[in-house]
């Protein structure tokens, strides 16, 4: 997601309720240190519900407006990045599960536009670049939120409980741990930590 997208997210969580707040930021905390060895839902859905469906991520927007083409090259491209984390965190001594890194979610034929609209791989790609635009004046933070956190909102609420150093040290520990023998309880243990990190924000 672009940083603008980050922010946005940021400033609901502030307006939710003390106690769904600190929740869902647990949650991103929870997703950020299990992906390399879960498929994980989105922290955001509650049920079936969306809890920020009106202000949803442009890549949300657009799943299931791509064209069967593109969006299997996406996921190639997605699989890639992925295998390459996989070998990265192989030299650190660490397996990641097979499945974990080949799933991608699969193409959705379901949607179906309003009206006489129509909309093509280029219009959504359009779309893209305008929102990574306005990100862009944002700059130096957007560039930071891409380079640094790997534009991930997960990376970027776990550096704001612990600190980024920390943070990645305590992905490595967790899912080191998780490999060897599920365990998930230090994580449990964590997570239960974490305090209000927005609250009295404006």
């Amino acid at each position: 997601m672009s940083f603008l997208e980050a922010l946005a997210a940021i400033q609901l969580l502030t307006n939710m309720a003390p106690a769904k707040r600190q929740q869902l930021s647990k949650d991103l905390i929870r997703y950020f240190f299990l992906n390399p060895v879960e498929i994980s839902l989105c922290p955001f859905l509650d049920g079936q519900n969306c809890l920020i469906y009106e202000n949803r991520f442009f890549g949300c927007r657009a799943y299931g407006l791509w064209s069967r083409q593109y969006y299997e090259q996406q996921a190639v491209r997605s699989r890639q990045v992925k295998q390459l984390s996989q070998k990265q965190w192989r030299g650190l001594g660490v397996v990641l599960p097979q499945e974990v890194v080949n799933f991608h979610l699969p193409y959705c034929p379901y949607v179906e536009l309003e009206g006489n609209a129509s909309v093509d791989d280029e219009m959504i790609l359009d779309a893209s670049d305008a929102i990574e635009g306005f990100s862009e004046q944002l700059s130096p933070w957007h560039d930071t939120f891409r380079q640094v956190y790997f534009s991930d909102l997960s990376f970027l609420v776990a550096s704001s409980a612990f600190s980024m150093q920390t943070a990645v040290q305590l992905k490595f520990e967790i899912v080191r741990g998780v490999i060897a023998n599920g365990d998930k309880e230090r994580l449990a243990g964590i997570l239960e930590a974490v305090p209000d990190l927005w609250a009295g924000l404006p």
